[in-house]
């Protein structure tokens, strides 16, 4: 009796042993090591304060879902921005238009971009600063450095399943590919961070955006606020929260990306740097379009519809399918495509609202 005891007693402990293991293992390889990123920083030679302010305030809550968002939402395929142009969104681009008119016109005078264009941007980006997100933005990038480790990839091979139904070897290789993009993509916006943080200590603190690292109204990654945020009053330093320094980088930004005032493919073109997504460009397109189009007819002409799209415009706005496929674009352009433009996003902050099947941080 007590031998068969014992052998019980045995089975249970190595049964209960496993389990153990596995479970330790899963919750290791999902979470972040502050360790691993300390070892990446010191080996590009960041700056011991950097690293010291970084390490003060990384906040680890989000990391799996940090890293599902920006690893495999290309898995998922939407149009989430053609959706959104309607008339409600006509109407708020023309209060804001209203509201920030001398922002807009010293833009469109100073860079030939469009106050339309601009306001509509704005309004897909963020709803002027509503949807701005709540992530740590340096938290954000260090959690991306860390998804090349091994046990992140195992894991995010595991996770895939969340995203899309069809698992095989060439979605587990482009997965595999994407996280070492994406870690070097972020060593790249730490570098930016560390740049803003030698202008002002309180970014790493207190810097907040969505979960793919950008933030302000127009939402620019770090290495785009660094390269072409500018303050609408000079000698200023531009803040992305206040409407007029949003409204007057985004018209550097899409002019020095190409825009000119009478070429209408070099709207498109300008448009996808800032973010690598055709209906991203579309939507803003159509949206500035409806709103001039409202605005140049007689209130008696009004009847609460929006304009049509002129069929010039349409054609003009005819891009490829495989463009238009690309969730997450670096800002522009998806690191794990192109070299980084502005900033990683192509769907809003508050997105884990919108799947749901998303893993809640931990």
């Amino acid at each position: 009796m007590s031998l068969r005891f014992f052998s019980l007693f045995v089975t249970f402990c190595l049964a209960s042993s496993i389990t153990v293991t596995v479970h330790a293992k899963r919750s290791k390889d999902a979470r972040g090591e502050w360790s691993y990123v300390e070892s990446r920083l010191k080996k590009a030679g960041f700056k011991s304060s950097f690293i010291k302010s970084l390490k003060s305030n990384y906040e680890t809550k989000h990391f799996r879902q940090v890293v599902d968002l920006n690893v495999l939402l290309f898995l998922k395929k939407s149009d989430y921005h053609g959706v959104q142009v309607n008339n409600s969104a006509v109407d708020d681009v023309k209060k804001f238009m209203t509201t920030h008119e001398s922002a807009l016109q010293k833009a469109q005078s100073d860079h030939g971009v469009s106050g339309s264009v601009i306001a509509s941007l704005l309004w897909i980006e963020s709803r002027y600063g509503e949807n701005k997100g709540h992530f740590h933005v340096p938290s954000v990038y260090a959690h991306l450095l860390q998804v090349d480790r091994p046990q992140v990839i195992s894991y995010l091979h595991r996770r895939a399943g969340a995203f899309t139904k069809k698992i095989n070897q060439k979605i587990l290789k482009e997965i595999t590919l994407r996280t070492h993009k994406k870690a070097n993509w972020a060593l790249d916006e730490l570098k930016a961070i560390q740049t803003m943080y030698g202008k002002d200590k309180k970014v790493v603190a207190q810097l907040r955006g969505s979960f793919a690292g950008a933030f302000g109204m127009s939402q620019f990654i770090p290495s785009s606020y660094v390269k072409w945020a500018r303050p609408f009053k000079a000698g200023s330093v531009a803040n992305l929260s206040q409407s007029s320094d949003a409204v007057y980088s985004v018209g550097f930004y899409l002019s020095d990306h190409g825009w000119k005032k009478a070429q209408a493919k070099t709207h498109v073109e300008a448009l996808m740097k800032y973010n690598n997504s055709s209906d991203y460009a579309n939507a803003i397109l159509k949206l500035a379009q409806q709103v001039d189009s409202l605005s140049q007819r007689k209130p008696s002409d009004l009847s609460g519809e929006v304009a049509p799209m002129d069929s010039q415009v349409d054609s003009q706005l005819d891009l490829s399918a495989d463009e238009s496929s690309n969730l997450q674009s670096n800002p522009q352009a998806d690191p794990t495509i192109h070299e980084p433009a502005n900033k990683l996003i192509d769907l809003p902050s508050n997105l884990e609202m919108i799947l749901p099947d998303v893993a809640p941080g931990n």
